[in-house]
């Protein structure tokens, strides 16, 4: 239950770490007087820009980085519907358009998927900082659930890619305290988008009608609808 507490209490708060070094660095953080001091969404969402020159000269390890510490980030799980949420922060931030466009995107979400491990919520850290961490890994299986990331990858990398998701939802699934909803739906999500996009074969045996309000909207789904998404990926894995 500690992360259902966490989304639906701390997100509103939120102030996502920027220890990843990257090599830009937001100039208005959470928590500032100059940041409390902007007076709603779209003066903050202006804020989190990346001026155009910069932009054009960073690498996409360092894009990617400065990406997953964009300060709006969180706001995606205070939607209703994930699918909203993400479409938001797409719309408003310039730094992910551009990690879109990115041939190598792929290659370094996979990088920083791998680096990531679900057990190593930091044990001294407050709520803020172990939600942050467990946060941060659904954040990558969101990008790399993105069309146009999926779009740039072949076959045999998007099977690389659901074997390390499904290594990383078995060792969620024995850390549900943390990783009970939100951590779980984000995988599903990724795990579904990838399968979906090889063939008309595997988007007719997912019954979306019953998938999707789960992998959008995170609401409570049967084992039935999960053995089902299990299964079809299994299949895919073994028929590509």
């Amino acid at each position: 239950m500690k992360l259902i507490l966490f989304s639906i209490l701390l997100i509103p708060m939120l102030a996502f770490s920027q220890s990843e070094g990257a090599k830009w660095n937001y100039p208005v953080k959470p928590g500032s007087k100059v940041w409390k001091s902007l007076k709603n969404n779209a003066e903050k969402v202006q804020n989190c820009q990346i001026p155009s020159d910069v932009l054009a000269t960073m690498n996409t390890r360092d894009l990617l980085k400065v990406c997953l510490n964009y300060p709006l980030l969180p706001d995606i799980f205070a939607f209703n519907n994930i699918k909203d949420g993400f479409t938001k922060f797409e719309n408003d931030f310039n730094g992910f358009q551009e990690l879109l466009k990115r041939d190598d995107a792929p290659d370094e979400l996979l990088k920083k998927y791998k680096s990531i491990e679900p057990s190593a919520i930091p044990a001294s850290g407050t709520i803020l900082e172990k939600g942050n961490y467990v946060l941060s890994m659904s954040f990558v299986e969101l990008f790399i659930s993105h069309p146009l990331i999926i779009k740039k990858i072949n076959t045999n990398s998007k099977k690389e890619i659901i074997k390390e998701l499904l290594l990383k939802k078995g060792k969620k699934k024995n850390q549900p305290d943390w990783y009970q909803t939100t951590g779980i739906q984000t995988n599903y999500l990724a795990i579904t988008s990838i399968v979906r996009s090889d063939s008309d074969k595997f988007k007719s045996e997912l019954d979306m009608t019953k998938v999707s309000p789960y992998i959008y909207s995170g609401v409570l789904t049967t084992p039935e609808i999960l053995n089902q998404i299990d299964q079809v990926t299994n299949k895919y894995l073994k028929n590509n």
